[in-house]
């Protein structure tokens, strides 16, 4: 039976919050009822937000050019057809380009292309009668199209550009969600964009924050998600600027336009912490505080959580526990794993919390090592161009020269800064105070900043348990069924542990003894021990 294959595109990101897409499937749904000698093929290609004009959609990673590696792998054959709304969906290229990279390939193939707005098909036969005429001029009217509404856009930008440069004008745009569409802030929003900010820059992963601020209470935050957030991240409104045409030669970042709603450096911390994260493994923030936080020694996985009665009882081996493929079957109650965590944990969470905090020295390093992230990948973008185009564009070289002289200056900035850093002192207790503070109000926030500092527990297959930030070995030695409580093994130390995370050491001396290898305890010493301490 003959394939019909699908294809959908719209070139703004406005249009996402449109009909285009349900338009452009509904006739696509109308046109097989209409054919029943046709069936839907599994094949379907989209382009959802790239254009047709720059020939985004044509290249390897777009969905017409994925369309087109489908063809010429032989999974769309001759007789089958392609399904567009019009002719402009498939492309608003020159018209020469359009017949050879777009619409040759297919019509060669034997397959035809129909487009559904006038109910028109193209085929290798047809359009070697006077239809290629009107194949054209569709073409060409598309194209022209596209060329005008470039052109009127580029000059609104440059209006625009000139009148906030000069005046201080604030520019008509779609705004962030944290502004009116007057460039004046939106009270009960920009506080949580400051949030989501802060909890970014400690690790807490954008997924996350995105369901924190759902659970706000902020209308306006209800639909927040990941992306979202990341678009957040990214804007540079958040410090008053605007920034027009990322990554074209009218690129341009104008100052003091908006409001600023967050501290340049908080801003550029996340820039640097993002670029950071490009080349770690993703980390997925977790409901349960210790689970990221205690590891398996054997394959390295979390530990994770299993509850009893519905409550958090005992940890064990996330891959064990679904996979069976490691060897530790070690379970360590999740009391003795909270003290383990209590005895080892202050110097790293004051480590965390201090990373947090930022002097005046501190917040221009970090502003200017964002500003070095951004001088380096326009060197290495102009390098590339420069690689392209020969030297055919002395302007482009040139360029290029004032960029590195820019890098250089801006590396040995940040070597003085550097070498006279004076971080906040608030003393031990202050510091304390912070992270105790965290515990209690948001330990899933004080779990990805621990994470970030290096920190966790090791339940290793021997038993031994280990912790990145203490010289103290531990091991579990199983329940004192007559005091109700978990024995853990703390170096030199007997640690009883209640089913409440309370817990009382006692000195380690003769009553242990070691039996093929597992540690038990001698009942009269111990009732002996225990006396002096009640």
């Amino acid at each position: 039976m003959k394939q019909a294959i699908s294809y959908v595109r719209f070139s703004s990101d406005r249009q996402k919050h449109g009909s285009s897409v349900e338009r452009q499937e509904g006739m696509i749904a109308d046109w097989l009822k209409r054919h029943p000698d046709y069936e839907i093929s599994d094949l379907k290609f989209s382009d959802l937000g790239k254009s047709g004009y720059h020939g985004e959609h044509i290249k390897e990673a777009g969905g017409f050019g994925k369309l087109l590696k489908a063809l010429e792998d032989g999974f769309i054959r001759a007789g089958d057809v392609v399904l567009v709304e019009a002719i402009d969906r498939t492309g608003r290229l020159e018209p020469m380009d359009m017949l050879t990279l777009v619409i040759n390939p297919i019509l060669k193939a034997g397959v035809s292309i129909i487009t559904l707005d006038d109910s028109t098909t193209y085929s290798k036969e047809s359009v070697n009668t006077a239809q290629i005429f009107l194949l054209v001029a569709k073409i060409q009217a598309a194209h022209g199209y596209s060329e005008t509404l470039s052109r009127r856009v580029s000059d609104s930008y440059k209006k625009r550009r000139k009148d906030a440069a000069k005046h201080g004008i604030v520019p008509r745009r779609i705004t962030p969600v944290w502004l009116n569409p007057d460039g004046t802030v939106r009270e009960d929003v920009a506080p949580w964009i400051k949030t989501a900010f802060e909890l970014y820059v400690s690790g807490v992963g954008k997924s996350t924050i995105a369901k924190r601020m759902r659970e706000s209470g902020v209308e306006r935050l209800a639909k927040a998600s990941g992306p979202g957030v990341e678009g957040w991240l990214r804007n540079k409104a958040v410090i008053g600027k605007w920034e027009t045409l990322e990554g074209t030669p009218d690129h341009q970042v104008i100052d003091d336009i908006y409001p600023a709603i967050i501290e340049p450096s908080l801003f550029y911390k996340a820039q640097v912490h993002a670029e950071k994260m490009k080349t770690q493994r993703p980390i997925k923030t977790a409901n349960h505080f210790l689970v990221g936080l205690v590891r398996c020694g054997e394959c390295e996985k979390n530990y994770i959580v299993q509850n009893l009665h519905g409550k958090p009882h005992t940890m064990r081996c996330r891959t064990r526990q679904s996979q069976n493929d490691c060897t530790n079957s070690h379970c360590v109650p999740k009391p003795v794993l909270d003290t383990i965590y209590a005895q080892t944990s202050i110097s790293a969470a004051l480590e965390a919390v201090k990373q947090q905090q930022m002097g005046v020295n501190d917040k221009e390093i970090v502003t200017r090592e964002a500003e070095l992230l951004a001088l380096t990948k326009s060197v290495e973008n102009l390098t590339e161009a420069v690689k392209a185009v020969g030297a055919d564009m002395p302007e482009l070289i040139a360029a290029l020269k004032q960029a590195r002289v820019d890098r250089e200056n801006a590396e040995s900035a940040l070597v003085i800064l550097r070498s006279t850093v004076v971080s906040p002192v608030d003393g031990y207790w202050a510091e304390a105070n912070k992270v105790w503070a965290l515990e209690v109000d948001d330990a899933q926030r004080l779990a990805a900043m621990l994470r970030m500092v290096g920190y966790y527990i090791t339940v290793n297959p021997n038993g031994e348990i280990t912790s990145s930030h203490s010289h103290v070995v531990f091991r579990y030695i199983g329940v004192d069924r007559a005091l109700n409580k978990y024995k853990l093994l703390a170096g030199e130390k007997l640690v009883l542990v209640g089913k409440d995370g309370w817990y009382v050491d006692y000195p380690y001396h003769e009553p242990f003894q070691a039996v093929e290898g597992e540690v038990t305890w001698d009942a009269e010493d111990y009732a002996s021990l225990q006396a002096q301490y009640e």
